[in-house]
């Protein structure tokens, strides 16, 4: 494998331009479709933003009583994602069915 076709590595905009024009060329088909299509605030990437480019996300605390961390860390580890992704999308669906 070569160091482009790392799994980690960042995503250039070519390669965005190289995605685009295979999906204008391939469009994505019922058949293809595994599950629900979910499109949203809580459909967020994982991963903390670079600090250097715009679209930096600032850390925020919360404190949270014992019993309630325990089914947050609970629920991440079932979920195999990070508490402060759990977080972020319990805040994301709050405020989608609170808006107005």
């Amino acid at each position: 494998m070569s160091k482009d076709d790392a799994p980690d590595r960042r995503l250039s905009a070519d390669d965005y331009e190289r995605m685009a024009d295979d999906y204008a060329a391939n469009p994505v088909r019922d058949t293809e479709i595994l599950g629900p299509v979910e499109v949203g605030l809580t459909v967020l990437r994982k991963g903390r933003p670079s600090g250097t480019k715009p679209g930096k996300t600032p850390g925020q605390s919360v404190r949270l009583p014992a019993a309630l961390r325990d089914r947050l860390a609970a629920r991440a580890e079932r979920e195999a994602v990070s508490q402060s992704e759990v977080i972020r999308r319990a805040v994301a669906e709050y405020l989608d069915r609170h808006a107005g």
